[in-house]
This record gives structure tokens, sequence and C-alpha cells, in this order.
């Protein structure tokens, strides 16, 4: 009833931003493309409709998705995996690919925490999103010690609640991603246990429904092309983008801009390397009982999508 809740209520607030005859809808988590396009001119003279929807999280962006109530969207490779491993009807239309740098997605522990490696986790209480990147990068770390994630304590939280616990010591760690783990670091009284270096391949899926691919082709190849080249724009100005999110999300500029220096996202083909992260992440998701069901990556995406954006 929640999820159904948190659902209805962003969409309520949908609007359209342009008017046309043809609608595509999107989904992102906390406005993060709307700001975007916006910030990179990519709105102006737009030959449909658009209308954004906007969710703190994966999971009901997920849920959008496979409901009809969205037509494309981002998630990462793992809450990706967990949606359509479920039976959601979904399929990966684009990638942009990030710089995995120490902090873009990471456990952290507090600053006077005892743990010192993955290994030290056994036992532990970690925090995370059930189905994220951040449970991924859990799963990941205890597996590179010889560990499982029966090995250790979950207890599954939206990022701000996880984040509360972890500061009062309900929990031993933390298992999050950007702009979390920058603030956490900015802020001050955490430190980086376990990189997702090495084990997060930076990979951000642009998401379709069936519905969305079969009825709608053009327009999600635009749409696709026009978030390539806000992303080249945001790269190539990161100072001027950062301020403008800084004055979307209230957080300081710097929090923003450490994550734009680094992250550097920018469109990359669909190849037979994205498709092996995906299938590498649902093979451990199964290994671990996340998902129950064989998962072959390749019939996950939409090849007709998959071409390089225009200079």
């Amino acid at each position: 009833m929640k999820t159904f809740t948190v659902l209805l209520a962003a969409l309520l607030t949908l609007a359209p931003f342009v008017q046309g005859e043809e609608l595509l809808r999107v989904s992102s988590q906390k406005a993060s493309l709307k700001i975007l396009l916006e910030a990179a001119g990519e709105l102006k003279s737009l030959p449909y409709r658009i209308e954004f929807a906007s969710f703190g999280a994966a999971a009901p962006t997920a849920e959008a998705l496979a409901a009809g109530a969205v037509d494309i969207g981002t998630l990462g490779d793992a809450p990706f995996v967990f949606a359509a491993g479920a039976g959601a009807p979904l399929k990966t239309v684009g990638v942009v690919r990030v710089q995995v740098t120490q902090t873009a997605v990471a456990i952290v522990v507090n600053q006077d925490s005892p743990l010192r490696d993955a290994a030290s986790l056994k036992g532990k209480k970690i925090t995370t999103t059930r189905g994220s990147i951040g449970h991924y990068l859990a799963l990941a770390a205890l597996r590179g010690a010889g560990l499982t994630g029966k090995d250790a304590q979950f207890i599954f939280l939206q990022p701000a609640e996880s984040r509360g616990l972890l500061a009062n010591g309900e929990a031993d760690a933390w298992a999050t991603w950007d702009p979390y783990t920058s603030m956490s670091q900015i802020e001050g009284g955490t430190r980086v246990l376990v990189s997702g270096e090495g084990l997060f391949a930076g990979n951000m899926l642009l998401v379709a429904n069936d519905t969305a691919i079969r009825d709608k082709p053009a327009l999600l190849a635009d749409f696709l092309q026009r978030l390539a080249r806000a992303y080249e724009w945001a790269n190539a100005n990161e100072p001027a983008f950062s301020a403008i999110q800084a004055r979307h999300s209230g957080l300081p500029v710097e929090i923003h801009s450490r994550s734009n220096r680094y992250s550097q996202p920018h469109r990359v083909p669909i190849d037979a390397e994205v498709i092996a992260d995906v299938q590498r992440t649902a093979d451990l998701y199964r290994a671990e009982g996340i998902i129950s069901q064989p998962f072959e990556a390749s019939g996950f995406f939409a090849p007709q999508f998959n071409q390089e954006p225009p200079p």
C-alpha cells in the first residue's frame, strides 16, 4: 500500500512540459532527467509532449514502468534485473555509462567503526535498499571475501532512513550510491569501507516497457538522442550544471560538483560487454536467491535502439 501511495502521488503531479499530439512519459529518480534535459536545452521545440514522473529510488520507477504508468526510465543493472527477473515486461533500450570512482557506489561506515574490510562485515548489520545497486555491491563484496549474503544481516530501507540508521549506530554499514555517498563524505563522520571500483560496471540503463517499445519507437529513439546530447553538455559545463542541480535539490553545490566532476556520464552502445555485465548481476542475484528464475540477459535488450547517438 505504501508503494502504491508513493506511485499515485508521483503520477498525480505529472504535468505536460510542452504541447503536442504524441506523449512520452519519462521517469527518473528525484527528477534528474528533467533537470538535465531542461538545463541542456533539449526540451525546446519538441515534436511531441513529455510528462515527467519523479521517484526517490529505483524500485518505484521499476513498478511504474511495469504497470505502464510511464514509458521509459532509468535503472541500474541490479534493480533492472530485480524487476525483470520478477516478470516485469521491461527491456533496456539505451545505456549511459559513468566512471566508477571510489565513492560512486560504496559501503560506508562511521568514522570510528572497527570494521576494516569486506570480511569484517560477517555477522554485521548492513542497511541498503532491496534490489538496488547498493544491495548488489554488498553481496558482491561479501562474495569477494568468501562469504554470502547469509553471513550478514540486511536491513532494507530507503536511503534517507538508512542514513539515519547508520548515524545512530543501529546499522554497522550502509551500502549506497551517489549523491548519498558524496553527501556522507562532505558532511563527515563516515569513511568508505568497500568501494564499487571493480565490482560495479557503471552502467545506467534506459529501460522501457514492451508497450512503449511497440507503440512509441520513434519517440523513444528521439528521446535517447536528446539525452545523449544533454549528458555531453553537462560534462562540458559541469559548474553551471551542478549549480542548477543544487537549486533544485537544496543540497550544497559541492555535493553535485563532486559527483559530476568524476562520473562523466555518456551514452554507449549495447554490446557484448554491457550484456555480460547484466548477466553477472543476474547470476549473483540468482545465486543469492534474490531472483528465482533463470535470467538470460540478452533477451532483455531492444536492439533496434542500439545505435550511436549523433554528434
